[in-house]
């Protein structure tokens, strides 16, 4: 059996060049993914989960100095419930506006699209929170609170009655600029697109 030398080569190149558009899709796909390494060095890494998440936000929310920045998949506040852990978050927000921290909010526009009552948005916005909804074209499912460009708070917990008192959650604190610098870019980002 006689093998002609072309077809032999075109395989050998259609084999390189997709070896090579491979290696650039995952470079690019890993880019997406993780743009950078943070190296956290000696920076502070607390695991939370459940009911610990609320104690590490309030507090966070409370010390906040210069600003706020959450992104969140929904935010809910609940009249009839005041002292909820939920609506601590909530007055917790408002109070670090009030002493002239720089909060900004960035929800889903799905939480406010589905007539809730329990949606933060309006309050938060009559309060004078700088408070916007997301770009119907994405879910922002993330949930992020940056503080002061040092603190970074991001996991599963949703600002719920049921994700902060009745799931199984987990998140982490990190006490990080350089990790808080990244998510504030990210955070940006998401802020600056068009709704």
């Amino acid at each position: 059996m006689k093998i002609d030398k072309t077809l032999i080569i075109g395989l050998l190149i259609g084999i390189a060049l997709g070896v090579a558009v491979t290696a650039e899709l995952t470079v690019l796909a890993n880019d997406r993914a993780c743009p950078k390494s943070v190296c956290l060095g000696s920076s502070e890494v607390v695991p939370v989960s459940d009911k610990g998440y609320f104690p590490r936000v309030h507090e966070a929310l409370t010390n906040a100095m210069k600003s706020v920045h959450i992104t969140a998949f929904e935010l809910m506040y609940y009249p009839t419930y005041k002292s909820s852990d939920e609506n601590v978050i909530i007055d917790d927000i408002v109070s670090a506006h009030d002493r002239g921290v720089d909060v900004k909010i960035i929800l889903d526009q799905y939480s406010g699209q589905q007539g809730n009552s329990t949606n933060a948005y309006s309050y938060l916005k009559k309060k004078g929170v700088d408070i916007k909804y997301d770009s119907p074209k994405t879910t922002t499912h993330a949930k992020l609170v940056v503080v002061d460009g040092k603190t970074v708070i991001l996991g599963s917990t949703n600002f719920s009655y049921t994700s902060l008192e009745l799931n199984n959650e987990v998140d982490v604190v990190l006490f990080s600029e350089d990790a808080a610098r990244y998510y504030e870019q990210y955070f940006q980002k998401l802020w600056d697109e068009k709704n």
